[in-house]
């Protein structure tokens, strides 16, 4: 991988900035923004073609997370995907889903909201900075119709074993439904392989799309037999105003027009990812998030992230004797990150670099 010549064509933001923040939000990105500009010249010629090129992306982010594009589906964002899926399997009095306490909103919000249906919701403690397999196994029993769980946590960087977990879901006859964003495009995922039910992910973080594209995977057995709550003239595959004939397909979790400024960007941008290869990208992440891990530990810095390497993400916290001092501080160095609740969140990508993370070493070693 050719990192000089990814920031100098990709990301010439990196001229000016030191960009560590994409789990908050992408970093311009030329492709994507080429792609905007063509079809914005398209549309002025009549020639959107929005449909198709919805198609192409979806089918473009299947690729990248390993199912087919009949079990994808185009959504505006994450948590529209998780709330399409709270809502269709359709909880009754009695059942229980389980979550955790480091969980964003946007995977809480949609169980929370079924509470009134008379649903448990019963929430897991993190430990260390993630979700402990034995605490999870305990939490979930024949009445729960769903765990929810982040591939990797957004405060912590926590990279869950997602396999083990849908293992842990299955054996009581619930539904493993994962918020993908802080991991699809920089760690390899495979939902075939690990069994996960549901997988939502928006495109505007580590996928360097944008806002108002999003991705939904259905594990293709379940497509038949759950049935959305809402749906709108993109599930439909037959009308019918007595009983309108839904698609056989993931797409009959779609609802309306997407976004399709949005969506040419998001498919400019996997593409990219797909050229550059899953396998080298996650490589790189790594990489560099262990030497600015180790770094962290070396100046004895208080570190918020899971100490086991199989928990690795591009996303590394760590805390100070007063954090939003030293925020300010590597702001004013030219640092772009964010301050959260568990501490400075530093999200390395593979456009990063060996000497960014030893400036921002450098720095916090003489605050």
């Amino acid at each position: 991988m050719n990192v000089e010549k990814i920031r100098e064509e990709f990301f010439p933001v990196t001229k000016t900035t030191t960009f560590l923040d994409i789990a908050n939000h992408s970093p311009p990105c030329v492709p994507v923004q080429e792609a905007i500009r063509g079809y914005l010249l398209d549309w002025d010629k009549l020639d959107r073609r929005g449909d198709a090129r919805t198609e192409e992306a979806v089918a473009s982010w299947a690729k990248l997370v390993g199912a087919t594009p009949e079990e994808a589906c185009s959504q505006p964002n994450t948590s529209s995907g998780l709330t399409t899926v709270a809502e269709a399997l359709r909880f009754e009095e009695g059942d229980n889903v389980v979550v955790n306490d480091l969980e964003n909103p946007a995977n809480l919000y949609p169980w929370i909201a079924q509470r009134p249906r008379g649903v448990e919701v019963r929430v897991v403690r993190g430990r260390g900075g993630a979700v402990q397999l034995d605490d999870l196994g305990k939490a979930v029993d024949d009445k729960t119709k769903a765990v929810a769980i982040s591939h990797v946590e957004w405060l912590t960087g926590a990279r869950h074993d997602v396999r083990a977990m849908a293992e842990i879901a299955h054996e009581h006859g619930a539904y493993l439904v994962v918020d993908g964003i802080q991991a699809a495009g920089a760690l390899k995922v495979d939902v075939k392989r690990s069994g996960v039910d549901f997988y939502a992910c928006g495109g505007y973080k580590w996928l360097v799309g944008c806002s108002g594209a999003g991705f939904l995977y259905v594990r293709g057995e379940l497509i038949p037999e759950i049935e959305p709550v809402q749906f709108g003239y993109r599930s439909v595959e037959e009308h019918d105003i007595e009983r309108p004939r839904l698609k056989n397909s993931a797409k009959k979790y779609e609802l309306g027009e997407p976004s399709y400024l949005s969506t040419v960007g998001t498919i400019a941008a996997i593409k990219m990812l797909l050229d550059l290869g899953p396998p080298a990208i996650e490589a790189r992440v790594l990489k560099l998030s262990q030497r600015f891990y180790d770094g962290l530990e070396h100046l004895g810095i208080t570190i918020v992230s899971p100490k086991e390497k199989s928990m690795r993400s591009g996303v590394v916290s760590f805390s100070t004797r007063d954090p939003d001092a030293t925020f300010k501080l590597l702001k004013e160095k030219g640092f772009y990150l964010s301050l959260r609740p568990a501490g400075i969140r530093v999200a390395i990508d593979f456009y990063n670099t060996e000497e960014e993370i030893e400036r921002l070493l450098s720095v916090l070693a003489r605050e």
